[in-house]
Parts: C-alpha cells; sequence; structure tokens
C-alpha cells in the first residue's frame, strides 16, 4: 500500500473513534434520533387515521352494498372495514357506542352518530345508488352484465390549460432534503474548520506534518470527520425511515421513501466538496477566534447555493405555459396550433 494512503488512513481512523468516543457526538446522536422520532410519530399519532372506517351493514340492507362500498373506498384510499348487524336496532347500538362509524340498514339508509364524515359518506352514497339501481334493473329485466355496461363511469377526456398551482408532494419533500442537507454540511463541515484551527494552534500539526504529508492529514481528517457525520446522518435516516414505516401518517407525500437514500448520496457529494473547503480556510486561521470568520466565504457560498435552489424549487411549483389544444403538450413554436 502506499505509504499516503497509509498515512491517510491512519488518520481518518483516529478521526473517527476520536469523534464517536466523544460524549458530544453520542449526546447529539441521541437527541438528533429523539427529536426525529418524536417529530414524526407526535403529528402521526394526534392527526391520527382519518381515512380508516368501520361501518355496519344490515341484513335487510340493499343487496351488495357492502362489496360495492368496499370497492369504492379502495378506489378512494379509504381504508373500509365491514360488520354485519342483525338489524337496524343493532346497528344504532353499534353507532352509538363507537364501534362503528356508521351504519347502513334498509332502504339504504345511513345511520351516524352525529354528523355525517366527508370522506366516508360520498362513498357509502354512491354505494347505495348502485346498489339500488342494480336492484332496479334486475327487476326490469336486465341482465347483470347489461347493467354493469349501464352502470360503467364514462370516461370524461380532460384538457388542463394550466399546470396546478397546488405543490406537490416531492416539491416538499425536496425542501426537507435541502434544509436537512444545508443543516448537516455545515455542522460536519464547521467539526472540519475547528479541527483544522484547533490543532494548528495547539502546535500538534507541527508535530504531525513532520511524520504525515499535509494532503494525507487534510484528506484523513476530512474522510474521518465525514464518515462519523455519515454514519450519524444515516442513523437519523433510518430512524425516520422506520418511524414512518411503524405510523404510516396519513397524506404523506409520495416519493418519500425514495427520496431517504437519496439524501444521504447528496450528503456524501456535498460534504466531499464543501469540507475541502473548510479544511482550506481553517489551515488560513491561527486562533479558535478566528475559525468563524475564517468559514465567512464557505458559508456565503452555501447559503447562496441554498437561495438558489429554493427558487428553483418555488417556480417548478408555479403555473406553466398553456397546453397545445391538439396535442396536449405546452405549446411549442413549431406547432401548427401556435399564433403565427
Amino acid at each position: 500500500m502506499n505509504d499516503n494512503v497509509r498515512d491517510l488512513l491512519l488518520v481518518a481512523r483516529r478521526e473517527v473513534t476520536t469523534r464517536m468516543r466523544g460524549t458530544a457526538f453520542r449526546l447529539s446522536t441521541i437527541v438528533l434520533l429523539a427529536c426525529t422520532v418524536a417529530g414524526i410519530a407526535i403529528p402521526a399519532a394526534l392527526i391520527g387515521h382519518p381515512h380508516r372506517f368501520t361501518v355496519a351493514v344490515t341484513a335487510q340492507a340493499p343487496s351488495g352494498v357492502a362489496a360495492m362500498a368496499g370497492a369504492g373506498a379502495k378506489a378512494a384510499g379509504i381504508r373500509l372495514e365491514v360488520r354485519p348487524a342483525a338489524g337496524r336496532a343493532a346497528a344504532v347500538r353499534l353507532v352509538e357506542q363507537g364501534e362503528v362509524t356508521a351504519a347502513v340498514a334498509a332502504g339504504g339508509e345511513t345511520i351516524w352518530k352525529a354528523r355525517p364524515d366527508s370522506a366516508l359518506q360520498p362513498v357509502l352514497s354512491a354505494a347505495i345508488q348502485e346498489a339500488v339501481v342494480t336492484q332496479r334493473a334486475a327487476s326490469l329485466g336486465l341482465s347483470p352484465g347489461a347493467a354493469a355496461r349501464l352502470l360503467a363511469p364514462v370516461r370524461i377526456p380532460v384538457t388542463q390549460l394550466h399546470a396546478s398551482t397546488q405543490r406537490a408532494g416531492r416539491v416538499i419533500v425536496g425542501e426537507v432534503g435541502m434544509i436537512l442537507l444545508y443543516m448537516a454540511i455545515t455542522f460536519y463541515g464547521g467539526f472540519v474548520l475547528t479541527g483544522v484551527v484547533e490543532e494548528k494552534s495547539s502546535r500538534v500539526v507541527e508535530v504531525l506534518l513532520s511524520r504525515v504529508p499535509p494532503p494525507s492529514l487534510l484528506g484523513g481528517k476530512i474522510a474521518g470527520i465525514g464518515l462519523a457525520g455519515l454514519a450519524q446522518f444515516l442513523a437519523v435516516l433510518a430512524a425516520a425511515a422506520g418511524t414512518l414505516l411503524v405510523t404510516r401518517p396519513s397524506g404523506l407525500p409520495p416519493g418519500t421513501y425514495a427520496a431517504i437514500p437519496m439524501l444521504a448520496v447528496w450528503f456524501v457529494l456535498g460534504y466531499a466538496f464543501y469540507s475541502m473547503l473548510y479544511g482550506s480556510l481553517g489551515s488560513l486561521a491561527s486562533r479558535t477566534e478566528d475559525a468563524q470568520a475564517a468559514a465567512g466565504p464557505v458559508i456565503i457560498v452555501l447559503v447562496a447555493i441554498y437561495v438558489a435552489a429554493t427558487m428553483a424549487v418555488s417556480s417548478a411549483a408555479r403555473p406553466g405555459s398553456p397546453c397545445c389544444p391538439c396535442c396536449r403538450r405546452p405549446r411549442p413554436s413549431s406547432c401548427r396550433c401556435a399564433p403565427r
């Protein structure tokens, strides 16, 4: 093995063991894990699962309403459990005791304890209407296939002239990821800066440079602190992913789970770039008090890039250009529908 590579690995191992054995690193890891789990679990517990319902269906209810309600709930993204009830009195008792959210009785009557739920009521109403219409079609002599074709939903073409102004889930995930990356790179880059300044101010660097070349010393310090920071960052991401899988909060933006491992990749790339800048500027400071002043250029670059990324994400959520009526795509200048 090359001597420079061996020296770099020795310095990196020293930094990893020194950082991970420190009390501050351990306490910060515990605090970060606790805050991550609490920040996801507490809102999920307070919000609950508003889209999980239980409905009682009596024997006198329209035939097939239970299956139709289940299919409608699945299409609407609602978790619905159907429980049988002997009669209307039993269904009323279940609703009154809070064991079920609603009940369906004879003639399609829906029973609620108080105000009907805005998410469940359309599903039950559609299922009851479909069941009643199917019974009427059967009484008129229509076959089940003809009744199904009659009740089949009509596909209505929709042309969207402008992109939706509502922020998509991936935009929210991207903004949260930018904040986490900015905090992590600033935090661990500061470790590199202070580590270089401390060794330089305590004259330790003179002893190290007599045995280790400067590139290996700086590279080993950056790699060691980066590995310790990556381990802590991965622990936080794993805690976030595990808490999300356990709590399964409603309204979770799509692409959240796929974005979690990508944050680790972007952290490695961002840290590899900015840590070199932090280490180089740290070598210019002679005292620990001058460390923050030396890091000024890096902080300016970080803030500028963060603001530019925020503006790019915000512009992605704005309305787009009008769509072409013929091809339903953003209108190009060469389109035949473009104004001349």
